[in-house]
Formats: structure tokens, sequence, C-alpha cells
């Protein structure tokens, strides 16, 4: 019995309140839910099959990664679950495992697992070379920000953050929780950690350590956790079958169920799409497409000497904090186009638009929010009046 399991069998499970339904994003648009879009595995220790498996990472190229933990490896996949490669075997050798826990990769591709019952974390490399290795005691969770800095909660409910820049030395440490789990690091830097001591929560902390709150409704044995491109947090609902989306403050979003699937632990690929792992296979959920919705602009825009000064709201954006954009404004004798836009998230923006035409008249305002790799339109109906 591996170590997050013993957390699973001794956490307490409350009886959650959910909204039904589930949101895609936190962009100011009418925005879809997830859909089913692919499922693979099944028990075993062939190749694409698992024993037991605990912890599901992605890579900035969209691989999923799976710490098939009572198999004592690692199996790669391709975004769509096409079998690349595997690591590891028994034993407490170099690249070798007893209970590979969790797994984690950076933007560079460096591979870190927790190997649980060896009290480490093993360093490899994207193919699955191994690197070096830190001790840690009970390693249950494993975590990378966006610098590479790596973050590793054990058993106990500890939290200890090692540096890149200083070759992994130990930079920070501090208590969690009574009993540990999962642990993740938003976009933004917050770390989340789960704690399943007495009433499961999910602790909420700065890079440093600083206590900055928790998700406490709605939870039932948080093993698995996820945070996505709007640095909203999932949150494994075993009784119910399903994840749990929360806003970065813990505000409850809605939910994803995962049918006859466990959920162990969730990843969210590059493009938004959520990979929940379950106990001996893998379910991929797709984002719906996001229907536009009215832009906030002003409903007359006003045009001097070639150029529009257009005053734009972004709101309901969580993560991150300032979004690409380009915008259009199109009529008949008007265009006009804005590009390289950088907005502030939850703020009023100004944008300067240089037109090629600007006649007065009806027109349509156009723009396109690069939020994390998923380019998302709003559209509103406007009159241009030339000056």
């Amino acid at each position: 019995m591996s170590g997050r399991r013993v957390i699973m069998c001794a956490a307490l499970v409350v009886a959650a309140t959910v909204v039904a339904g589930a949101t895609a994003g936190s962009l100011a648009i009418s925005a879809g839910g997830y859909k089913q879009a692919g499922k693979w595995g099944k028990s075993g220790s062939a190749n694409s099959q698992f024993r037991g498996p605990f912890g599901i990472a992605t890579d900035r190229g969209g691989a999923v990664y799976v710490a098939d933990t009572d198999n004592n490896r690692i199996q790669v996949f391709s975004a769509t679950g096409g079998f690349l490669r595997k690591w590891g075997t028994t034993g407490s050798g170099s690249a070798q495992f007893l209970s590979a826990q969790d797994v984690a990769v950076d933007s560079t591709g460096i591979v870190w697992v927790a190997d649980y019952r060896n009290n480490r974390v093993q360093r490899f490399s994207s193919g699955g070379a191994y690197q070096s290795e830190i001790a840690v005691s009970g390693a249950s969770g494993v975590a990378v920000d966006a610098a590479g800095n790596l973050f590793v909660q054990d058993l106990n409910g500890r939290v200890t953050r090692y540096d890149k820049a200083s070759d992994y030395a130990q930079a920070a440490s501090w208590k969690a929780g009574g009993r540990g789990g999962d642990i993740e690091v938003g976009p933004d830097g917050t770390v989340y950690a789960s704690d399943t001591a007495g009433t499961p929560s999910v602790k909420i902390f700065d890079s440093a350590g600083k206590a900055k709150g928790a998700i406490r409704g709605g939870l039932s044995t948080p093993i698995g956790m996820g945070v996505d491109l709007d640095c909203n947090v999932w949150v494994g609902q075993i009784s119910a079958r399903r994840f749990a989306r929360f806003s970065p403050k813990g505000k409850l979003l809605g939910t994803v169920s995962t049918g006859d699937v466990i959920p162990e632990d969730i990843a969210v690929g590059p493009k938004g799409d959520l990979y929940a792992l379950g106990q001996s296979e893998v379910v991929r959920f797709a984002e719906d497409k996001a229907k536009p919705g009215p832009a906030n602009v002003p409903g007359t825009i006003t045009v001097s000497g070639g150029t529009a000064k257009i005053a734009y709201t972004l709101s309901g954006v969580a993560c991150p904090a300032e979004v690409g954009a380009s915008a259009t404004l199109t009529g008949a004798g008007i265009s006009g186009k804005a590009a390289g836009l950088k907005l502030k998230a939850g703020a009023k923006n100004s944008i300067t638009m240089k037109m090629s035409r600007a006649a007065s008249g009806k027109a349509t305002f156009k723009i396109v929010l690069k939020t994390n790799g998923r380019p998302t339109s709003e559209t509103k109906s406007v009159t241009v009046a030339a000056k």
C-alpha cells in the first residue's frame, strides 16, 4: 500500500455541496465546459497499463507523464494517449523506485519523481536519464514553479522548497498540515498543499510559506490536485467521482464528473485540456470552445486624427495579471487595428488603435485575448464618431 493510499484510507470524507456544471475559463466571456475526449489504460504491467498510479503531469509540449506507483515506473504518453516511453524498475538504486508517488515536469523538461518508500525525490531528463536525487523522508507530492524551483510535500505535512538557481539547495520549509499529500504551484507562484488530517482542506501559501488562506468547503479526501491556466484549483472528490474547481481564493466554481473513474490526480495540459488519473486509466477532457460575448467597451468610439482611444475593461481574469491581446474595428468605411496589446486584468485599459479608414457609422469591435495559449475572442457592435 503506497503512501497516498494510506492517506485516502485514513482521511475523513466530507459530504460536498457543489455547483452543477463547470466553467471553462475566467475570461469576460460566456465560457463552456469540458467534454470527455479520450481515455486509455487498464490494469496490468504492460505498456499503457497501470497498477495503482497516483501522480500525473504534463510538459510544455503536451506529453503526459504518469507515476505508475505500484509498477514502480514512469510512463510517458502523447497528448492523446499514444505510448512514448517508460523508465524505472523496483529497487533502491538510481532510476529505481519503491512507490513512485508523484511526478512533476519543469519548463525545460526536467522530471522530478517522489520516490516515497526510498525517502527521496529523483531527478531525470525528459527521456528518463537519471541525474540526481534529494533525500526527503516520506515524499508524497512534488511540484515545480515557472522558474523551475522544486516543492516537495511529505506525509507529515511539511513543504520544502529547493531553488534551481542554487542547484536545488533547500531554501524554505514550513508545516502545511497534519498529514500531507499532493502539492501544486500555480502559474502565479501560489502554492497549494493538501492536508488530509481531520477535515480535509487545501492550504494556500506564497512561495516562501506565508499562509494565504485555505479551501475547506465542498471537499472529500483531497488527494490529487491540479492548477489550470487561469490559476483555478482542481481538487479530486473521490467519493463523488468528480473534480471540483475552485477560484484562487477558494470559491467553488463547478465540477467535472469522471464517470466510473475514481479520481486519484489531475493535470492540465498546455492548451487547457484536463487529464484525470484513475486507478488504472487516464481520461482526457477537452475544453469546450468558448462562446464570444459582448466586449467591455463603450457604445460609442470617437476617432480623432486617424486614431481611436478605446476604453476596455478586462474583467474576470484571475491569472495572469497581464494578458496579451489584439483588436480590430471594422465597418462601412471603417478599418483599424491594434496589435501587441498588454492588458491588465481586473482593470480599465486604454487601447490606442490606428485607423486606415474612419467614416462615422456602425462598426464591430473585436478583441482577441491571448490567455495562456488559448486565444479567445469577444465582439461588440459600436458606433464610430469620426472627427
